[in-house]
């Protein structure tokens, strides 16, 4: 007896990672308020779906390339989430002092030492690596030569800036700034790996979805109706959601031919 998996049952649009992301998070949202109705096999095919959308979000996300074009290492984005974190939890710190009655001395202090290290907010961490450990390096060296880190440690900081100083050097050590890089990063994740696992894990929900409808329960049939209404509503016409924007081709380089093109066939009505 031959047995069949669904990549050779089920066919669904062919659509960029991005794509992908996008379709993902709109079948688990409509998936959402119903998922206590939801037969065991469905729920569980919901649950591999879930992760498989998770890995390729992931993927996307950490296809980041340094200024001079290098891919970031596991540990550069580890190192850099810990950063912001450290700037964060210091700019948070000062904060709460603000808020203290006024007339309060710590109000007028933490309000000055915001001012003079955080000179436009956070929005340094959004930077990209090299440049945020620049202006990471330029405000602890305000914050040492103007004899800050006493004054924040009198409020009671000391703690944050041990900690602030220990990221910003493993930063720096990661990004190859003050220490020589590793002679081989490590792979980023592989998006087209993570897109096919998205695709297996579709065409296996749309199965036992599918699967569960009943034609003498018509309660069965709205349910996947809903459940996979997303699916059968995705365009990949020239003037669909997953083709093309403002007459733009979708960005390709996440995802790379032959799965980014997309087809004529439109998902099958009685899929």
């Amino acid at each position: 007896m031959s047995k069949y998996t669904a990549s050779e049952v089920v066919q669904v649009p062919r659509f960029t990672a991005v794509g992908a992301m996008a379709l993902g998070e709109q079948l688990v949202t409509v998936a959402k308020p119903v998922k206590r109705q939801l037969a065991k096999g469905i729920a569980r095919a919901l649950v591999a779906l879930s992760s498989s959308h998770a890995e390729l979000a992931s993927a996307l996300r950490d296809q980041v390339s340094l200024s001079e074009g290098g891919e970031a290492s596991e540990d550069t984005v580890q190192r850099d989430r810990v950063l912001d974190g450290c700037w964060s939890g210091l700019h948070d710190f000062l904060t709460a002092f603000t808020k203290l009655p006024p007339g309060a001395p710590e109000v007028a202090e933490a309000s000055s030492l915001k001012s003079a290290i955080f000179v436009g907010g956070l929005k340094f961490l959004q930077l990209t690596y090299v440049l945020e450990w620049s202006e990471s390096e330029l405000r602890l060296q305000r914050i040492r030569k103007n004899g800050l880190d006493a004054r924040i440690e009198a409020l009671g900081g000391k703690r944050f800036l041990a900690a602030l100083e220990a990221a910003h050097a493993a930063y720096g050590k990661a990004l190859g700034v003050t220490a020589p890089a590793a002679a081989s990063a490590a792979a980023p994740p592989s998006v087209r790996e993570a897109l096919d696992a998205f695709t297996e894990a579709l065409r296996a929900y749309v199965i036992k979805v599918m699967g569960a409808v009943e034609p003498d329960e018509p309660e069965t049939q709205e349910l996947a109706d809903k459940l996979l209404a997303p699916l059968v509503g995705w365009s990949v016409g020239q003037s669909g959601r997953g083709a093309r924007k403002n007459g733009k081709p979708e960005d390709e380089a996440a995802a790379p031919p032959p799965a980014d093109a997309p087809i004529a066939e439109p998902v099958p009505a009685d899929l």
